[in-house]
Order: structure tokens, then sequence, then C-alpha cells
């Protein structure tokens, strides 16, 4: 290989073999490299850098990310909205209630429960790209609908 100056202006020697010249400039021309310099360069800045300078990678892994952060906000936003609706639910019926009339409030709160939680479930549903994505959440990660 002849002898190339650095940016600096000191020389250089770097020695191949016949057979690893003859390939580096069949790999040149095929790649439209205009020199063997440029492909070293590129070739050491490849091996030096592959591991910081993968944007591909980093891009995954943000995606990843992003995705999971997505995910707690829609938990949360869940948790928060049966909380709030719990909360409702408990001080409007929020009473002492006498030993006599204890099995007919439990049937009562099983009632009301059912119908609280229905009025949840479409509270969800008004928002349907959220709703579709617990849904897939859910299934994805217990098929046969079991915890």
């Amino acid at each position: 290989m002849r002898k190339t100056k650095r940016l600096d202006g000191m020389k250089k020697n770097v020695h191949f073999t016949s057979m690893l010249e003859s390939d580096m400039r069949s790999f040149c021309r095929d790649k439209n490299i205009e020199s063997e310099s440029e492909l070293i360069r590129q070739a050491v800045a490849k091996y030096i850098y592959t591991d910081c300078k993968d944007e591909t990678f980093k891009l995954q892994g943000l995606k990843k990310l992003e995705d999971k952060i997505t995910e707690l906000r829609d938990m949360i936003n869940i948790v928060f909205s049966y909380i709030r609706l719990m909360h409702i639910n408990v001080l409007a019926y929020n009473r002492e209630l006498d030993i006599q009339f204890v099995d007919a409030a439990f049937s009562s709160a099983n009632i009301r429960h059912e119908k609280f939680f229905n009025v949840f479930q479409d509270s969800l549903k008004n928002d349907p790209p959220f709703f579709e994505r617990l849904l897939h959440k859910y299934y994805t990660e217990y098929p046969d609908g079991k915890d």
C-alpha cells in the first residue's frame, strides 16, 4: 500500500497482505468508496464507535422505554379513576347499620358495587384506544384470562 499523510502532516505506514489489499480495492470499487484510506478510516471508526453510536439500538431502547411509560401511565389512570369513583360511592353510602340489617346491607353493597363497576367500565369505553390497549395488554400477558 502506498504511504499517505496523516491529517496532522505526519506519515504513517500500514502493511497489508497482497490478498487483503486486493480485497480492499475490490470492496472500494463495489461500494463507491473513494480510496483505501477512506475505507480504513470508516472501518476503524465503525469498530471503535459501534457500541455507543448505533442509533438504531438507541431508538429501539427509547421506544421500549416509551411503551413502558405509557403502560404505567395507563395503569395509574385506571387506579386513580377507580379510587375516585370508589370514594364517591363510599361517601354516598356511609352510615351505621343495626345488626338486623347487615345481611341486607351486604346484598345491597354487592348490587351497588356491580352498578359502580359497570359505570367504571363504561368510563373506560369512552376512550377506545386506551381501553383497547388495556385489553391487548391483559390478554397478551394472561391468555387464559387468569392471573
